[in-house]
C-alpha cells in the first residue's frame, strides 16, 4: 500500500487539468482513478483519455473510498466551494494557483483546511523552475553580496482572445486580469528568494483587451529586508517570463521561453540563467539542470498525503502571494501604496 501510487482525482478538467494530468502521467507515484466536471461531455473525454472512471457529481467523487487526494483546477472564483466540501470530508487537496480570487476567501480555505487536518499544497510552482532555485542557491551563498533589487515579469497575450463566455473576461472572477493570473506567480517566486513583502504599490490599465479586467500592470513591492522589487505583466504582448536580482558585487538574470510554459518536462531546458560580476560587462552562462516542476511538485503533494507532511507551498505561502495581489489591486485603485499589514488585518 504505502509503496503504490497515490490515488487522485481531477476536479474541473480544463487546459490546466490536461497539462497536469500530462504530468502525473511521467510519474510511477501518482494515479488518477476518477474525475468530475458538471460538463458530462468533458468527463468522458478526460476519463478516455486518462484511463480513470468518472463521477456524476462532486458529492459522488467526494464519497469515493479510493481518491486519496483531489486535484483542482476550476476557475479563481471556484475554488474555495469544493475546497471546503473537500475539508468536511477529509480529502487532501492540491489546487492551482491562487489560493481564491479573494484574500478572504483564501484565509477561510486555509482556516478550514488546517483545521480538517487535510493537506493543502497550492499550484505556486516557478518556484520550482531550476533557474529560480539556482538564484536562491547563489543568494545563500553570499554571492552577489548586499542585495539590491529585483525585476520580474511574465506576460502574455490572452486577454485579446477573451470573449464574454470566458470567466476571465469578468473584473469580479479575475481581478487584475495578468496581476492574479501571472503576477502571482512572481509574488511567490519573491517571498521565496527575499522573504516577506512590507509595501505594494500598483498602476494598472485597460488599454487593447476588450474585456473588463485591467490588461497592463506595474507593480513595486517593497520587502521587509528592503529590498524593492518590480513586476510587470500584462496580458497584451508576447509572452514572456523573468527574474533578475541586482546585488551589489553581481547580477542574475533568468529568462525562460514560454512557448514552453505548459511543458514542465523540457522548460528548463529553454531557459537560461547568467551572472554579470562587478567590473565586467560579460554576462557568463551558469549550466541549469534539467527537471519538471508540475510532476515534482505534485509528487510531494502525494508524498505529503502519505506521510502526513506539509508541502513547500500550503495555505501560509499562498496567503503571503495573494496578499501582494490584493495590496496591488487597493494601490492600483486609490493610487496610493499599501500596507501587507493593512491588507492582512482586512
Amino acid at each position: 500500500m504505502a509503496d503504490d501510487p497515490v490515488r487522485v482525482a481531477a476536479v474541473g478538467l480544463g487546459r490546466w487539468a490536461k497539462v497536469l494530468a500530462d504530468a502525473i502521467k511521467r510519474s510511477d507515484r501518482l494515479r488518477i482513478v476518477n474525475c468530475f466536471s458538471r460538463s458530462e461531455k468533458s468527463r468522458e473525454a478526460f476519463a478516455q483519455q486518462y484511463g480513470c472512471r468518472t463521477a456524476k457529481s462532486y458529492e459522488e467523487l467526494l464519497d469515493d473510498a479510493e481518491v486519496e487526494g483531489l486535484i483542482i483546477t476550476t476557475p479563481n472564483d471556484a475554488h474555495a466551494e469544493p475546497i471546503l466540501k473537500a475539508a468536511e470530508k477529509r480529502k487532501d487537496v492540491y489546487v492551482d494557483k491562487p489560493l481564491a480570487h479573494r484574500l478572504a476567501d483564501a484565509v477561510a480555505i486555509d482556516r478550514a483546511c488546517r483545521e480538517a487536518g487535510i493537506v493543502l499544497c497550492v499550484g505556486h510552482s516557478a518556484r520550482r523552475l531550476k533557474g529560480n532555485r539556482k538564484i536562491k542557491e547563489i543568494m545563500n551563498q553570499d554571492a552577489l553580496g548586499k542585495l539590491v533589487m529585483a525585476e520580474c515579469n511574465f506576460s502574455n497575450d490572452r486577454s485579446l482572445e477573451l470573449t464574454p463566455d470566458k470567466w476571465r473576461w469578468y473584473r469580479e472572477k479575475s481581478p487584475g486580469g495578468p496581476l492574479i493570473q501571472l503576477a502571482v506567480h512572481h509574488t511567490d517566486t519573491l517571498h521565496y528568494l527575499f522573504g516577506p513583502a512590507k509595501n505594494v504599490t500598483c498602476m494598472a490599465k485597460r488599454l487593447y483587451t476588450p474585456a473588463e479586467i485591467e490588461d497592463v500592470t506595474m507593480t513595486i513591492v517593497e520587502m521587509e529586508s528592503g529590498q524593492l522589487c518590480y513586476i510587470g505583466s500584462n496580458w497584451a504582448s508576447q509572452g514572456t517570463f523573468f527574474t533578475y536580482v541586482y546585488g551589489m558585487d553581481a547580477n542574475l538574470y533568468f529568462t525562460v521561453d514560454f512557448n514552453f510554459w505548459s511543458s514542465s518536462d523540457v522548460v528548463d531546458r529553454h531557459s537560461q540563467l547568467e551572472i554579470q560580476h562587478r567590473g565586467s560587462s560579460e554576462h557568463k552562462p551558469i549550466a541549469l539542470e534539467s527537471g519538471d516542476m508540475f510532476r515534482e511538485q505534485l509528487e510531494e503533494f502525494g508524498d505529503c498525503i502519505r506521510n502526513r507532511k506539509q508541502p513547500e507551498v500550503g495555505g501560509p505561502e499562498a496567503i503571503a502571494a495573494l496578499a501582494v495581489i490584493d495590496a496591488a489591486l487597493r494601490s492600483a485603485e486609490s493610487g496610493h501604496t499599501v500596507a501587507i499589514k493593512e491588507v492582512m488585518e482586512g
